[in-house]
């Protein structure tokens, strides 16, 4: 039985009990009008329910089967949602979906019927009598005005990706006029962007009704409402901002004994983060934590003898106040407590064992904190815990989701460049960083991948402007990797001194320690990207990178050397240059060093060494190195041949993402035999039966039978 099945059972009681009213007191059953009747009976059902006395409670509705039969459809299959043991074992869905669509054909009963039968699919799906039936009744009750249904089929309608959003944004909309609940519903979808509106007069409308509404209750005493206004005046939801405004609402409902007021008291003078607000902050604590079911006022003041926030330190008041507040299941105090018993001294492992449970069952509640800590302790096998990459990953995610800034951080990074538990996923990336950005993170990181995905427009649409705005607040940070992207994406700027910009931006970047960015500006001037062509200006740049230590800029000038651009051409300094690149494990260079091998430039000509270069490459994951691994195995060069083996190491190149490696794997597939053409045949009489001796003397398929061996 799901609770929303039964929520509204305890209001129809009370509404009942309103109705019924004198009417029928000194009046026999049967003398009252129908209505009164069925009140009365539903009303003396609802008491045996009460009572926990279902039988009792099913005879007094089957009563009303005389008065209404609609109606004891109706709420004989709520009791029975409800009471599960008044029907055979596991009968009691089905039975209660019968009764509700029968129900549900009688006008009085057919809107809430529906919603009920609605409620009862979606937890039970195999009953429904098509897939759309629980969507069906529910669009069939909020067409007739159930704003509860409108909201529901809202709530369905939004977990379909086909659905009609602005269909959604109607049922919510008409709904929102009457109902809480949906115009929450609504103001959460709209600022999640997940409904195409782009103006806030529909949200801001929707607030300010909450607010008057919750305004006009407050002011007749309503305790709830009050702390409503002072939440809407300390967000601006609605009403103009205003912390003093919210203050004064809250300390009326505190003074009124609102616990709830009292925590929001707590939080809007933390705000001021003076000695004096601390010391109030604590005394509304103190007052809160009177409620012994106040778990928000304990953890407050264990953190507020933690700290020393308007009290002495005392660790030992503390850590009574958190083990309190955590055995009434508190996943805050279980997080802070785990955090004291981890930082106590010295070190005990029964203290780390308990910090560990304590942790593990926060973060199973949700605490982000917790998951992130755990993150730690799994991801390096910490405080008795054995490493454990996947479990540290499920982790982190689990905080990043829950709104730990630095967990995002870290999930962006961790996805940007991809290890041994993650793949490298640039659109996880990218989202992961701009909502750790917009949390408020300020790793110069993050502005990176949100430039590389403007720029490259793979995960999102290109904008290399806004690519250009991430990479400037990068480079006010001193990012030298930032300066050298800058200067890159210049180049393919439509300005005019975007040339100039470039080259800039690329030599500041190189006199910082990024030597990538002579080969940005070497590949730029040996290209004409951007720039004119210059094969000297081009080998300088490359030169420079060498000179710099990096093994790219070994490579650009082998190949300058080879190919004599740039340079006046000398194969024996290309191998050199290769060679040392290969050494320091450039697998690029080995690939090189492979091809001077095999056609003997500058280096003897020698299969068998260019063979063992490319296995050196493959054997470091390098895909493109495989590939021609491969090929030198299929072909036998250089070594013994093996089909299997160059096999497997062309499925290795693909899943690296080397294109070539997949075309060869579709021409090494075996290609099923094409089917024989069947001559079409004109019908024949049934031919007589042959002679066995005749059979055997027929020739076969393949050849002569044995009538040709026996003329021979």
């Amino acid at each position: 039985m799901t609770k929303s099945a039964f929520s509204g059972w305890a209001a129809f009681s009370i509404a009942l009990t309103m109705a019924a009213g004198a009417g029928a007191v000194g009046m026999t059953m049967w003398q009252m009008r129908p209505e009164s009747r069925l009140r009365a009976i539903v009303l003396a059902a609802d008491q045996a329910v009460k009572e926990r006395k279902p039988k009792a409670a099913w005879t007094q509705i089957e009563s009303l089967r005389a008065v209404n039969p609609w109606a004891a459809d109706y709420y004989q299959a709520r009791l029975l949602m409800r009471s599960p043991e008044l029907a055979a074992p596991g009968a009691a869905p089905g039975q209660s979906a019968q009764l509700l669509r029968r129900a549900a054909s009688a006008p009085k009963y057919a809107d809430r019927a529906r919603v009920a039968l609605a409620e009862l699919l979606m937890d039970h799906p195999e009953l429904a009598r098509s897939p759309d039936e629980a969507m069906t009744a529910l669009r069939s009750a909020a067409q007739s005005g159930n704003r509860k249904a409108a909201v529901m089929l809202a709530g369905q309608l939004t977990q379909r990706p086909d659905s009609d959003k602005m269909e959604v944004l109607r049922l919510l909309t008409e709904a929102s006029e009457t109902n809480a609940g949906a115009a929450k519903t609504l103001v959460t979808m709209i600022e999640g962007r997940s409904l195409p509106v782009k103006s806030r007069a529909l949200t801001d409308d929707i607030r300010y009704r909450q607010f008057t509404s919750s305004l006009y209750d407050a002011k007749g005493g309503d305790l709830d409402a009050m702390v409503r206004v002072g939440d809407a005046y300390r967000t601006g939801a609605g009403v103009a901002k205003d912390i003093a405004l919210a203050s004064e609402w809250y300390n009326r409902a505190a003074g009124l004994n609102s616990n709830t007021a009292r925590m929001r008291q707590i939080d809007v003078l933390r705000l001021e983060g003076t000695p004096e607000s601390a010391q109030k902050a604590h005394s509304l604590a103190l007052d809160a934590a009177k409620d012994a079911t106040s778990v928000g006022a304990l953890t407050e003041l264990g953190l507020d003898f933690k700290t020393g926030r308007g009290v002495p330190a005392d660790l030992v008041k503390a850590e009574s106040y958190f083990r309190r507040a955590a055995a009434m299941g508190s996943a805050s105090a279980k997080y802070e407590l785990a955090d004291m018993l981890l930082k106590r001294q010295p070190s005990k492992p029964q203290d780390e064992a308990e910090a560990v449970a304590m942790l593990t069952d926060a973060a199973q509640m949700g605490n982000p904190g917790a998951s992130w800590v755990l993150y730690g302790l799994y991801d390096k096998g910490q405080r008795g815990l054995t490493a454990d990459p996947a479990r540290a990953f499920a982790y982190l995610s689990q905080a990043a989701k829950g709104g730990r800034t630095a967990a995002r951080t870290e999930l962006a990074s961790r996805y940007s460049s991809g290890d041994a538990v993650v793949a490298r996923n640039e659109g996880e990336a990218f989202r992961w960083a701009g909502s750790a950005l917009d949390s408020g993170a300020t790793s110069t990181n993050l502005l990176l991948i949100m430039a590389d995905g403007y720029a490259r427009g793979e995960v999102v649409t290109q904008d290399r402007l806004r690519a250009k705005g991430y990479l400037e607040a990068a480079v006010r940070r001193g990012s030298p990797r930032a300066m050298r992207k800058l200067g890159a994406l210049y180049f393919t700027l439509q300005q005019p001194d975007a040339s100039q910009q470039a080259v800039k931006w690329l030599r500041e970047a190189s006199r910082h320690g990024e030597t990538d960015a002579y080969i940005d500006l070497g590949r730029a001037y040996a290209s004409g990207a951007g720039v004119p062509v210059d094969a000297a200006r081009a080998f300088t740049f490359f030169e420079e990178a060498a000179d710099a230590g990096n093994l790219t800029g070994l490579i650009e000038m082998g190949r300058s050397y080879a190919t004599g651009y740039g340079v006046a051409r000398n194969p024996q300094r290309a191998a050199e240059l290769f060679l040392r690149a290969a050494n320091a494990g450039s697998a690029e260079a080995m690939i090189m060093l492979s091809y001077s091998y095999e056609v003997g430039d500058g280096v003897p000509q020698s299969l068998p060494e260019a063979r063992a270069w490319l296995k050196r490459g493959a054997d470091s994951g390098d895909a493109e190195a495989q590939y021609w691994y491969g090929l030198y195995m299929l072909d036998g060069r250089g070594g013994p041949a093996d089909r299997a083996g160059a096999l497997a190491l062309f499925e290795q190149s693909k899943a690296g993402k080397f294109k070539p490696a997949g075309a060869i794997l579709n021409q090494m597939k075996p290609k099923p035999a094409a089917p024989k053409p069947v001559a079409p045949v004109a019908p024949q009489a049934t031919p007589a039966p042959v002679p066995a001796a005749q059979v055997a003397a027929r020739p076969t398929a393949s050849g002569p039978g044995p009538s040709a061996k026996a003329k021979s």
